[in-house]
């Protein structure tokens, strides 16, 4: 049985404004960006953050080092290709920023990544660390947390954690049944995944994150090949996400996050015609975050 009041807006930013919601460095520096954070925290739109890890994560972007800029890059029709590589400093640290990001009103749920690189009982393990430092951190106010199991960027073979992400959903959600539990997929998982996930007792589902660049440029080698090739979004991810959302759909009865490849609110209005509950926006609002802000008002106003 779900359980949890539905805390998910109409359309909602998913890891475009960092690990607490309140905006990544060096995009804080652009207007447009700035105006859309208040956008977002005047009309109570769903932020997503960042995936967080149990222990801290070097990967290989570093906001603070221009050194590493390099592992995004801009891609034509405003797409864009990263190899951010999970950087984030740790639960404990991304629960206090997103406290205080929602006690200055923006509405945060957390994404936490299980390392299965680690070994099952490892991840599980850490994965369940990680949810207590959320509680004990957030309080009352967390209400929702998103698992992420997509991260094209995370050195693991996401099409083949199936096993472990069951396993470690069945134990989140045996553990804190009134939690809003949210899975975020891949468009490297099978819609029987998602047919589990919904048996478990998961409460939505986001579909989908970055697609492999292999899989959007079958027969190009990308610029980020020396770093795993990295993870597409924006223009070019979207008629594979739409695809996948399309055969989705039917499949499961869950309230369903639809997005992938969102650069216009023609875009947005596509995603929700095919039966979306709701709509996230990520590389709009890096590449184009007048517009974003612009949907957000034409949705969640």
């Amino acid at each position: 049985m779900q359980s949890g009041k539905n805390p998910i807006s109409p359309v909602v930013i998913s890891t475009a404004l960092g690990h607490d919601g309140r905006g990544i460095f060096p995009y804080t520096l652009l207007p447009g960006y700035r105006q859309l954070l208040k956008t977002v925290m005047d009309t109570g739109t769903t932020v997503f953050t960042k995936s967080a890890t149990r222990f801290a994560r070097r990967g290989n972007f570093i906001p603070g080092n221009p050194l590493t800029w390099k592992h995004i890059r801009r891609l034509p029709d405003m797409g864009m290709v990263n190899a951010y590589g999970l950087t984030n400093k740790g639960a404990e640290t991304c629960a206090a920023d997103v406290r205080r990001a929602c006690d200055g009103g923006l509405m945060v749920i957390p994404n936490l990544y299980p390392e299965f690189i680690k070994g099952t009982d490892t991840a599980i393990r850490e994965t369940l660390e990680a949810v207590e430092i959320y509680q004990r951190g957030l309080g009352p106010l967390f209400k929702a947390l998103e698992l992420n199991y997509s991260c094209p960027n995370s050195e693991e073979a996401i099409a083949k954690n199936v096993v472990q992400a069951i396993q470690c959903t069945r134990k989140v959600r045996s553990l804190y049944p009134a939690l809003f539990l949210i899975a975020k997929l891949s468009i490297c998982h099978p819609y029987e995944f998602a047919q589990e996930l919904e048996h478990i007792g998961v409460n939505a589902l986001h579909a989908v994150n970055t697609i492999p660049y292999c899989i959007v440029f079958p027969f190009q080698c990308s610029p980020l090949d020396a770093v795993g090739g990295g993870g597409v979004s924006g223009g070019p991810a979207f008629d594979l996400a739409y695809k996948y959302n399309q055969e989705l759909r039917p499949k499961v009865s869950l309230f369903l996050i639809m997005g992938g490849g969102v650069t216009s609110r023609d875009a947005v209005r596509r995603y929700f015609d095919l039966g979306a509950d709701a709509v996230s926006l990520c590389t709009l609002a890096l590449r184009h975050p007048r517009e974003a802000t612009r949907v957000v008002l034409t949705y969640n106003s």
